[in-house]
């Protein structure tokens, strides 16, 4: 099996949020960023890499400060990853929540979701044709297969409406069906977060909240997009353009945001969005 570079291109913005604030912040190969507006340029990875998403919860005026706190921390885990590839913990979530968790005092209650995928170095003889996902909170990751030219999310969101899927299957004695999570058209109260980073230091009151994490295998021409709430409550995945090995990942994403401002929410939240393509060596 050959070897798997990827080009990795982020594109966020503030919107018209109500609040006047932008809370997205996201990690980027090597840095973190908290921008009213702006596209990377289109970036190639050989071996291992990361990038990450976090959307700050909008009931607190400093929640901005959560999840760029939480960036910041994704990057201080990578490169410590970097400096010690042989460590067998990667970016453990843990060390994440702490920093949150102990934000002083006058930022209390503030709150951030977040994503993340990296993939770390190949062992001896080893393809690295998978990738760890990590996530909290409702923002998502999206796999488009190259298969079936078609996008699909892979995540579950952390919201009361999931939980309640969750309490029925198990009234029914049965797992819950991967397509019953992330309903649309609910009411608004549905989709209240059962667990996000809180900046709260009373550790009995504020325990470590729930997190999911997974491998997923990938091949040459799959795409993943790691984003906020801003974009796909507004775009939903079935109305995103396909990707091939000719396209380019800039425009991809003027495209979305075009999309995103011409919607029936008018772009009404902050949106960010990090596209991801595998491509053979």
């Amino acid at each position: 099996m050959s070897n798997l570079f990827t080009t990795v291109c982020a594109m966020t913005f503030q919107g018209n949020a109500s609040n006047g604030l932008q809370q997205d912040a996201f990690f980027f190969v090597d840095d973190y960023y908290q921008e009213v507006l702006g596209i990377t340029p289109v970036h190639r990875c050989d071996g291992a890499f990361c990038v990450a998403v976090s959307d700050g919860v909008s009931q607190s005026d400093f929640s901005q400060v959560a999840s760029l706190t939480t960036m910041k921390a994704v990057k201080q885990l990578w490169q410590t990853y970097l400096d010690n590839p042989n460590q067998s913990a990667v970016m453990d979530i843990l060390k994440i929540y702490n920093k949150v968790a102990t934000l002083p005092k006058r930022y209390y209650g503030a709150s951030a979701t977040f994503a993340l995928v990296y993939r770390t170095f190949a062992k001896d003889n080893q393809s690295n044709s998978s990738v760890v996902i990590k996530h909290m909170g409702d923002s998502r990751v999206y796999h488009f297969s190259a298969m079936t030219k078609t996008w699909r999310c892979i995540t579950r969101d952390h919201n009361l409406l999931n939980q309640l899927v969750d309490e029925q299957a198990a009234a029914e004695n049965r797992q819950a069906d991967f397509g019953e999570y992330n309903q649309d058209g609910m009411a608004s109260p549905m989709y209240a977060l059962t667990d996000c980073l809180i900046a709260d230091s009373d550790l009995d009151s504020n325990p470590m909240p729930a997190y999911e994490s997974q491998t997923l295998a990938v091949s040459s021409g799959d795409c993943l997009v790691v984003c906020t709430d801003g974009v796909y409550d507004l775009v939903p995945c079935c109305e995103w353009q396909a990707i091939d090995e000719t396209t380019d990942l800039q425009n991809w994403l003027k495209q979305l945001r075009k999309q995103i401002y011409a919607s029936e929410g008018r772009a009404y939240d902050n949106a960010t969005t990090i596209l991801v393509r595998f491509e053979s060596q």
